[in-house]
């Protein structure tokens, strides 16, 4: 089926009867289980029971049993960082308890964990790559923090008003200089307001092309593109992609 297996060290028990009217055997087993860290494996020891109602039962009952148990803590592993090999152990004997049907067969299989090995040294670079996204998440979460902040300064200072209310908020024990705040507010939206031009598609353009959210500018500019290439426009093509190489890490 895969090479999940076979390392199978199996211990196999003599039938044992089970609280029911069938006859139960055992085994322990060890395999490899994929994780959530696609290629890196855990390997699992697992102690696997099995039963079958008919009579007799088959002869490769414990083999039937293992395989059955295997798919089901496959998928079950694949949710699972490499990192988190101790939470998977108690995973995979709660979700392996109970008696379930092998398909295609008369048994039923159920099982438990004993032992979830890793490689040390693996869950050690997988640890510093997990460390390194969570670091690159906050930085994006601060940059994206920053420019909203930025945006919300920005229209402040387009607004005197607004601006010396703000102001105003936290320097109420000093009305005596409200007048003198709101002339400086008023003077700065005379130097940063932008210069009134009119609206042209090319700038409304420029205006999406130049949006924070980097899936904007990716999504547009591939729409211009196919544009572009419709009505045979080659130059404009090319200076498209020379304007996404000079502008691919903003």
């Amino acid at each position: 089926m895969r090479d999940l297996w076979r390392r199978a060290s199996e211990k196999r028990e003599e039938w044992v009867p089970d609280k029911g009217d069938d006859m139960v055997t055992s085994g322990e087993v060890t395999m490899s289980l994929p994780s959530a860290d696609k290629p890196l494996p855990f390997h699992v020891t697992l102690v696997v029971e099995a039963k079958c109602p008919e009579d007799p039962p088959p002869p490769a009952l414990l083999d039937i049993a293992n395989e059955g148990v295997a798919r089901r803590a496959e998928r079950l592993s694949g949710q699972y960082a490499l990192t988190a090999a101790d939470r998977l152990r108690g995973a995979l004997s709660t979700a392996l308890n109970g008696w379930h049907h092998v398909p295609g067969t008369g048994v039923l299989a159920r099982g438990h964990c004993t032992s979830v090995d890793v490689d040390a040294e693996l869950v050690a670079a997988v640890a510093a790559r997990e460390e390194a996204d969570r670091r690159w998440f906050a930085a994006s979460w601060q940059d994206e923090r920053r420019a909203q902040q930025a945006e919300q300064m920005r229209s402040r200072l387009l607004d005197p008003l607004r601006a010396t209310a703000w102001w105003f908020l936290d320097h109420q024990a000093e009305p005596e200089r409200l007048e003198d705040v709101a002339r400086a507010f008023d003077k700065a939206r005379e130097v940063l307001a932008p210069k009134d031009t009119p609206d042209s598609p090319g700038r409304l353009v420029d205006d999406m092309l130049a949006a924070h959210d980097p899936a904007v500018r990716t999504s547009l500019a591939r729409y211009l593109e196919r544009f572009f290439a419709e009505y045979s426009r080659e130059d404009l093509v090319i200076r498209l992609k020379h304007w996404q190489e000079d502008n691919e890490e903003l």
